[in-house]
């Protein structure tokens, strides 16, 4: 999906400011008016608010309360409705989704200062490993997941995504120092 020129977003101090990931992730996304769709780890909302504009009914999350509140005057402020809540990945949501979409922090906690927009856990894939571990319960039958990884923790996730799911990488970018693809993960055959 390409980025709707007339969505505008600000984002708030200590929010994740929307990079080439973010980009990369919303041009792999591919969702369907009517599909019920669910972005975690929101952050500024620009990913949720894309799909909503084409149609989808959107729940948007994130841990952060500061991304919360972001994400909710993101979407007054386009006059594009979200039901943004507060959630650790799926913890007091509701209901099925078609189709998920996670763009996760990955970086190593030992690379820098704890921080959640940024650290995926001890070896940067510990957050989406619990993820993957968990999403199968969210998701509707037939539906389908859209992943972010970086080539700096992406073998020990990769590996269990395959585990649970069929993995195609929909998208790519080189940067100077890693590797981001986006990975459409649906039922194995």
């Amino acid at each position: 999906m390409n980025p709707d020129p007339d969505i505008k977003i600000e984002v708030d101090e200590g929010v994740y400011e929307p990079s080439e990931d973010t980009y990369l992730l919303l041009e792999s996304v591919c969702v369907a008016k009517g599909e019920r769709v669910l972005e975690v780890g929101t952050g500024s909302g620009i990913i949720a608010l894309n799909c909503a504009k084409a149609g989808a009914r959107v729940v948007a999350s994130d841990i952060s309360e500061e991304a919360v509140a972001n994400a909710k005057s993101n979407s007054m402020k386009n006059g594009i409705g979200l039901d943004v809540r507060r959630s650790d990945l799926f913890g007091g949501l509701e209901g099925r989704f078609d189709a998920i979409i996670f763009n996760p922090p990955y970086l190593a906690s030992d690379v820098g200062p704890e921080d959640a927009r940024l650290s995926g856990g001890t070896s940067g894939s510990e957050l989406s490993i619990r993820f993957l571990d968990e999403v199968g319960g969210v998701l509707n039958p037939g539906g389908r997941v859209y992943l972010l990884t970086s080539s700096l923790s992406s073998r020990d996730v990769i590996a269990r995504a395959k585990e649970l799911y069929k993995v195609e990488c929909v998208g790519s970018k080189d940067l100077f120092f890693e590797r981001l693809e986006v990975h459409l993960l649906t039922d194995k055959d």
